[in-house]
């Protein structure tokens, strides 16, 4: 029964012994390795570095390595830690073209790990780093490598670090070089009549009805009708280095659920003046479908642009509608009226939209 209980006793303090090690090795302060300049490291023909991430989960140090006479381990870390100490390294190294395309460097994987050998010690290095734009994960390198230490290893693993950032521009240079079709943005858009069942899509085969007004009048409103119509975009796009495929799909619709007609105004009038309404949004969406077509996107700002092309264009659009109502005072002088159906009918079939 005192053997046993002296076994257990005997684990305990070595589990004790284990866990006082480990905290007395984390409350070591850690060895600071510099990443000196290198005047001769790669420089990149296709990119520069924006700025430099770490997504590494343990960001305190870069792993351990044997130090001073006592041969003790020790933790390690980059100065300023891995991020900045990597940003500065290339910035202090080389001279960044930033008339190139601004990307993201984010390092996945960085953990030096030491280990004896025939010779003497060995330092092992897992690397990773990925590249992004705008958001974007275009590639990610993962690798490893090692180098024979001295009596002093710091020397060696930031050669060890420095020879693995290098080769990381230089591999993305080289894919982002080769990388499919001609640096740019192209653009495909169509009009597209399809959509929710509480809409109508325009078709020029498919005119407005009084029954398609399906909203409650607004009885304070001086109109006899009113149309909501707007056009909707959906884009999606692929990218492959530096190309984009941009694919824009737009669609004009007549929202019936808001749109309104009171019942003293239920003519063919009416429905003609609100017809109108309906046919410019459409005229408008012909517009913006050619703006975006001869746009010079950038491939770093090509999202913002092509949602900043609609906004444009919904405030052309409510110039244009609120125009065409002051001008014919809401579909009550008939001459005008007639000038306006006229251009923009006249305008719409000439375009090869519908």
């Amino acid at each position: 029964m005192n053997i046993q209980n002296n076994i257990v006793i005997n684990r305990f303090l070595q589990t004790i012994l284990l866990l006082t090690y480990a905290m007395q090795l984390s409350a070591q302060e850690a060895h600071i390795i510099k990443l000196k300049p290198n005047k001769k490291l790669y420089t990149p023909h296709n990119y520069y570095i924006t700025t430099i991430v770490d997504d590494r989960e343990e960001k305190d140090n870069i792993g351990t390595m044997r130090a001073g006479i006592a041969n003790k381990v020790v933790p390690i870390n980059l100065e300023g830690g891995a991020a900045k100490a990597i940003e500065t390294f290339i910035n202090n190294s080389i001279q960044q073209n930033t008339q190139l395309d601004g990307l993201e460097m984010h390092i996945t994987q960085l953990r030096i790990s030491e280990k004896n050998v025939s010779m003497g010690q060995q330092a092992d290095l897992a690397y990773g780093v990925a590249f992004y734009q705008n958001g974007n994960k275009l590639v990610e390198y993962t690798g490893s490598g090692y180098i024979q230490t001295g009596f002093d290893a710091s020397a060696y693993i930031e050669k060890l670090i420095k020879s693995n950032v290098e080769r990381g521009l230089q591999d993305f240079d080289n894919w982002y070089t080769k990388s499919e079709g001609t640096a740019g943005v192209m653009a495909l858009v169509k009009i597209v009549p399809a959509g929710d069942k509480g809409a109508i899509y325009y078709n020029k085969n498919r005119k407005l009805t009084l029954n398609d007004f399906e909203g409650e009048p607004d009885e304070l409103s001086k109109g006899a009708a009113a149309t909501y119509s707007g056009i909707a975009m959906k884009y999606s796009h692929e990218r492959k280095g530096r190309t984009v495929k941009l694919d824009v799909s737009l669609n004009v619709y007549f929202d019936k659920q808001h749109s309104w007609c009171k019942p003293n105004g239920r003519s063919a009038k009416t429905l003609n003046h609100e017809q109108l309404h309906f046919d410019i949004t459409a005229l408008n969406a012909c517009r913006l479908a050619d703006k975006i077509r001869n746009y010079s996107f950038t491939i770093e700002n090509y999202q913002t642009e092509l949602e900043n092309l609609l906004r444009d264009a919904d405030k052309e659009g409510a110039v244009l509608q609120n125009n065409y109502d002051k001008e014919t005072v809401h579909g009550t002088k008939p001459t005008e009226q007639k000038a306006w159906d006229n251009e923009i009918r006249t305008t719409l079939g000439n375009t090869d939209c519908y």
